[in-house]
């Protein structure tokens, strides 16, 4: 009888350094096809095929098809917060020998919400006052953060089985920033708004010249951090 998840399994998924290098490449919210996958994972074609369909079996991945590309993402966003807390268990290199690209840890996407120094930096002034409150059952959106969003014209979805906000664990900051509903809206808004850029090539987000002047705006967050 089964009395506890198959914890098993899906290290063994993980625990392959090529898997673990396509779930990373992921952790972009993107979705690619197999060869591209191959290309930034440094492996074969062929051999991609085997490895995603072990984590497409395991349930890890989902697949779609764009023409007559198979295209591979995170399953959701359970199995992206699940990678970033392994991340940062699985890392015991001492932070100041750790040789982490400056850019990736500045600001990154974490599947769809804000990651880095950028993502804790929101995620502690939202906190600071008090839009976001953080208490015993983790953060809940406070009646000010409710009208701030009203203000700029979102609104958390009434039947959502996602979490509308919550603690991620940052990687390369070893503190919080914001995921759940709250966190991907706050990088849609950004977004859109023109504040942030993405990289095609990696997770790495930039910081538009007028983003720095809607983030202190909108968030009381001075960018570039002094």
């Amino acid at each position: 009888m089964t009395t506890f998840p198959n914890l098993a399994q899906v290290g063994a998924l993980i625990g392959d350094p090529v898997r673990a290098a396509m779930l990373g490449v992921l952790m972009d919210g993107s979705e690619r096809p197999a060869g591209e996958l191959a290309s930034m994972s440094g492996i074969a074609p062929q051999t991609a095929s085997t490895h995603l369909a072990r984590l497409l079996d395991g349930g890890l991945l989902a697949v779609s098809r764009h023409g007559r590309f198979r295209c591979y993402r995170l399953r959701d966003a359970e199995v992206a917060h699940a990678i970033e807390t392994l991340s940062v268990a699985a890392d015991f290199t001492p932070r100041r020998t750790r040789a982490i690209d400056p850019a990736l840890k500045r600001a990154r996407r974490c599947y769809d919400h804000v990651a880095g120094e950028l993502g804790v930096a929101i995620c502690d002034a939202l906190v600071a006052d008090k839009r976001v409150v953080a208490g015993g059952d983790g953060y809940v959106l406070s009646v000010a953060g409710n009208a701030w969003l009203a203000s700029v014209r979102l609104a958390p979805p009434a039947d959502s089985r996602r979490p509308i906000v919550r603690a991620c664990q940052d990687w390369t900051e070893r503190r919080a920033h914001l995921a759940g509903w709250l966190g991907a809206a706050i990088l849609n808004k950004l977004e859109t708004d023109g504040v942030l850029g993405r990289c095609a090539s990696s997770r790495v987000l930039s910081v538009s010249p007028v983003g720095a002047a809607i983030l202190r705006q909108d968030f009381g967050v001075a960018w570039p951090p002094v």
